[in-house]
């Protein structure tokens, strides 16, 4: 989703409005005894070397893997556990077409890459922030890559916000097609038994699920050397190639047992779906249904189980298969089996056209809307990625995951392929809101500034799915009289707590009553039972309590006052709900004039018991990690405490304490430490204290806790550093120098021997040189604290042997690496003039490729094509390197370094030297923790020949 450029018109909107609202200067805001400094936007929202990174693996590497020896393990535990949901058959159905029998899973891609992913976020809006949990049964984490890892347990944010929900998470074991990077090593290397024929895999398995607190794997095995195209199966054309397969019927039983001891060492509590692909022989056939070739991948010839569920392939809906009745026959042959069809997902592939994907519903139910299986969906995350804004983001995703009225009431039952009905039109809304405590801000999870009771504390932007609410069961369900038209949306642009809240809007006519239906809850209440809403409305507004008891009636609970255009907490007397059981929650708004524009902010709901006292300190704050920038303006931190004891904890807020006793918002989590990203330094400041404070239900904050102190490196000289476009030309050239001293310099002073003008003050200067030979630069960085110079000797190279453009020396060169992925990502294709090919290397840094260019010759620069330039994201661009020349491919010296690359392509010029051989040594292949290096295109520049 592309919103940063919309975020920054948004926030120079915001800083306007805080300048009228604010002191200019201090932007402090009092709350109680609190006075708060708003936190400004983040400079710098890339992680920072020390941000934790959730887990991925190779199967050897897992298998290696403890809890206990993994430094980043404590970071990547979920703290939420996996809520009971209300039992199917007692929810409420709210169309004709809905069938509490089915279920719905959703393979979904919740971070765009495998590796390089933190635990709970750092200071970005961005993420997948999925919400509409009431739709789903089962989350499968999707990810995995051949130059990544294979095994990918979910992250802790996302296991947080599922289990708030009541729905488990499975991790993904994937093995990619050959075409994909996939090696028949790595199927083996999982598939291993021990001397006593057990799998020491299903031991991990089980053990990482624990640690943890996920809910199981899916596995997914489309490795075969046989299988050259899944674009050609799913034509029906032969995608079986002439040489002799490596994947064996032998394979496939040792899956299955494998699966079998996962099981029993699992038991009930941990699931494991099954993909349909490999079939009982070991050919990767994919079946589109349950038949007789993968049935034994859910039950065993003796009839016992195996796996749980099985995801069917989505190509029954094709127009080859139709006529086959796949789904139907599926249904038929688990009832045959003892099997319950509703464990099988079909399978539809949305990653592309979302909502516009054809899919012949008519082979998904029966005439009478019942569906023959449950609903799988591969890829919903198009809601997200296809989206540039987050309005856009919540309408496809009301349209894919309701219907196309955005109202569950409204069945959509589809009459074309074309017609996208809607997962609510055949599946229940599940609910997990059972007890006391219920409270929800109705958090997504991110937000563009955070609000404390109405006040808006930070403009940084934010992410962290663990903060992520229960969010309405019903999006959206109003009932508006004759003349009201009264329409809800998510909205980032103010909140009660958080980053946003429900916005009402549109038309409403004086004393008529619009009434939102929000959630379905099995609540018992008692006599110390509350009920709180936070809102505020352009209007005078009567916002009254709605619910629905055990027994069918409905009562209406009155406000104890009127809303008005400032946040305000409404109380409700439910002293009559006393030992009766509330099954759902409305909110009814009736106004006291007629408008056409107005609007209602929903900012909190809380179902609680009578406050208690507010939080104990937290103790034992501590920097478990710290990373600076080169400069020393940013920091990276890793913070931990110990757990406040308190019964009732929502989670904990982290703040700068400033100088004069106000505190800086700076995130807030749900557990026991937090990774703050890209800290940055105010001036000169040589300490930054941060402190802890914990909130309970009751949004009460306790005491903050002793500060913990960072310290700053001493960056008060500047840095002095450059660069130059070319260090080999010809007589009467003009050579580019690029200042890259650090910010705090003020002034410059550059020498240049040798050239027309030796010196200069400019920033970035233009030199020419007149005469051939080998020149010194230097350059001083000034400011009030001192000086720093750096020379570089023999840098610049004047020779009437450079004319013109340097030759690209290593076009086709031979080449060698460290490693690569499989033979279309060889070393060799990082020299063949295509940005279509890349070399890529998988497993721990540092990767290295040499070129050898055949002869000596002159070298001077080297220009790379990183992962941004082949069409990947940028934040798989090469991170640092170092560029390394020799004689003789024995002894290498170092010629270039770079630290911070972030750009697609990149040049590095260096002095002229006499060399065949050049290697460049990876150690940050990219700009997050994935340590595959991607390498689209390595020119090695200068002349064919030595200089003498």
């Amino acid at each position: 989703m592309r919103i940063r450029r919309q975020r920054q018109i948004a926030s120079t909107v915001a800083l306007l409005i805080a300048a009228l609202s604010l002191s200019a200067c201090s932007s402090q805001q009092s709350s109680g005894k609190v006075s708060y400094r708003q936190t400004a936007e983040a400079s710098l929202d890339k992680g920072m070397d020390n941000q934790p990174e959730a887990p991925y693996w190779f199967p050897n590497q897992l298998l290696k893997w403890q809890f206990s020896m993994d430094k980043q393990a404590k970071y990547n535990v979920a703290t939420v556990p996996l809520a009971k949901r209300i039992d199917k058959w007692q929810l409420p159905t709210v169309n004709k077409t809905q069938d509490p029998k089915m279920k719905v899973v959703a393979l979904s891609i919740m971070n765009a890459s495998t590796s390089g992913n933190a635990p709970r976020g750092i200071n970005t809006f961005d993420a997948n922030v999925f919400s509409n949990w009431q739709y789903i049964d089962q989350l499968v984490y999707w990810g995995g890559s051949a130059g990544e890892g294979l095994i990918v347990p979910p992250t802790a944010d996302v296991i947080d916000a599922a289990h708030k929900n009541g729905v488990p998470v499975l991790g993904t074991v994937f093995f990619p097609q050959v075409v994909s990077g996939g090696k028949l090593k790595w199927l083996n290397d999982f598939l291993k038994q021990d001397k006593d024929g057990h799998f020491p895999m299903a031991d991990k398995l089980v053990a990482v699920a624990k640690a943890y607190g996920f809910d199981g794997w899916f596995i997914n095995q489309e490795t075969d050397p046989e299988v050259k195209s899944f674009d050609s199966a799913a034509s029906g054309k032969n995608s079986q190639s002439t040489t002799k397969s490596g994947l064996t019927k032998k394979h496939a039983q040792l899956m299955q047992q494998l699966i079998k001891e996962y099981k029993q060492k699992a038991g009930s509590k941990l699931d494991l779906m099954w993909y349909d692909s490999m079939t009982k022989d070991g050919k990767m056939d994919w079946q589109n249904a349950l038949t007789k070739e993968n049935q034994s991948y859910l039950v065993d010839a003796n009839m016992k189980p195996v796996a749980d569920s099985m995801f069917l392939n989505f190509w029954w809906t094709k127009k080859r298969l139709a006529s086959q009745d796949l789904l139907k026959k599926s249904r038929d042959r688990a009832e045959k089996l003892g099997l319950n069809p509703y464990n099988l997902f079909a399978g539809i592939d949305v990653q592309a056209d979302g909502t516009s994907t054809p899919v012949r519903w008519d082979l998904f139910a029966n005439q009478h809307n019942v569906p023959y299986t449950s609903l799988g969906l591969y890829a919903p995350n198009w809601t997200y990625t296809s989206s540039e804004t987050p309005d856009e983001f919540q309408s496809k995703e009301e349209t894919l995951w309701v219907n196309s009225h955005s109202d569950p009431s409204r069945s959509v039952p589809s009459k074309t392929s074309s017609q996208w009905p809607g997962v609510s039109t055949y599946a229940v809304e599940k609910s997990a809101i059972t007890k006391q405590p219920f409270v929800t801000n109705f958090s997504l999870g991110n937000g563009y500034n955070y609000f404390i009771k109405g006040r808006k504390v930070s403009l940084r932007d934010w992410n962290n799915r663990s903060l992520q609410a229960i969010n309405p069961t019903y999006r959206w369900m109003i009932d508006n009289p004759s003349g009201n038209d009264l329409k809800a949306a998510f909205d980032y642009t103010d909140a009660y707590d958080g980053g946003n809240d429900i916005q009402l809007s549109g038309q409403m006519r004086k004393n008529k009553t619009s009434t939102i239906k929000l959630y379905t809850t099995d609540i018992p209440f008692t006599t110390n039972t509350q009920v709180k809403v936070a809102a505020k409305a352009t209007d005078k507004t009567q916002l009254d309590l709605v619910v629905t008891l055990k027994d069918g009636r409905k009562k209406t609970i009155k406000g104890d006052q009127a809303l008005s255009s400032k946040w305000q907490t409404i109380d409700y007397d439910v002293s009559g709900l006393a030992k009766k059981t509330v099954k759902s929650i409305s909110l009814s708004l009736t106004t006291s004039k007629s408008d056409t524009s107005y609007r209602a902010q929903l900012g909190r709901l809380a179902i609680t018991g009578k406050p208690q006292a507010s939080p104990t300190a937290v103790e034992s704050v501590a920097i478990d990690s710290r990373v600076f920038d080169e400069e020393g303006k940013y920091a990276g931190v890793n913070l931990g405490w110990q757990a406040a004891s308190t019964k009732h904890l929502d989670h904990y807020e982290i703040y700068q304490r400033n100088q004069n006793g106000s505190r800086s918002f700076l995130g807030a989590t749900d557990t026991t430490n937090f990774y703050l990203n890209a800290l940055e330094r105010t001036g000169q400041q040589n300490e930054t204290d941060l402190m802890v404070v914990p909130v309970d239900i009751w949004n009460q904050r306790g005491p903050a806790s002793k500060v913990t102190t960072l310290k700053w490196p001493d960056n008060r000289k500047p840095k002095a550093a450059f660069t130059v476009d070319r260090t080999l030309a010809s007589p009467g050239s003009t050579i580019k120098f690029t200042n890259t001293s650090s910010k705090n310099a003020t002034s410059f002073k550059w020498q240049f021997t040798g050239a027309k003008q030796t010196s200069s003050t400019a920033k970035n200067p233009t030199v020419t040189y007149a005469k051939a030979g080998t020149y010194n630069v230097t350059l001083t960085a000034k400011n009030k604290d001192g000086q720093r110079s750096v020379t570089m000797k023999k840098l610049i190279t004047i020779t009437p042997k450079a004319k013109g453009a340097l030759t690209v020396l290593s076009k086709n060169a031979k080449t060698s690496a460290s490693g690569y992925t499989n033979s279309s990502e060889a070393p060799k294709m990082a020299v063949d003039g295509k940005l279509s090919t890349k070399w890529c290397a998988t497993g721990k840094a540092p990767h290295t490729l040499t070129l050898d260019l055949g002869h000596q010759a002159t070298v001077s620069a080297v220009k790379l094509a990183h992962a941004k330039a082949g069409g990947e994201s940028a934040d798989m661009n090469t991170k640092a390197w170092t560029i390394q020349v020799s004689t003789d491919g024995k002894h290498f010296k170092d010629v270039a370094r770079t630290y911070d690359n972030t750009k697609a392509t990149s040049l590095n010029t260096f002095a002229a030297t006499t060399a065949r051989y050049v290697r460049i040594v990876v150690d940050k292949p990219t700009q997050v923790a994935d340590t595959a290096v991607r390498i689209y295109e390595m020119d090695v520049l200068g002349l064919n020949s030595p200089l003498k």
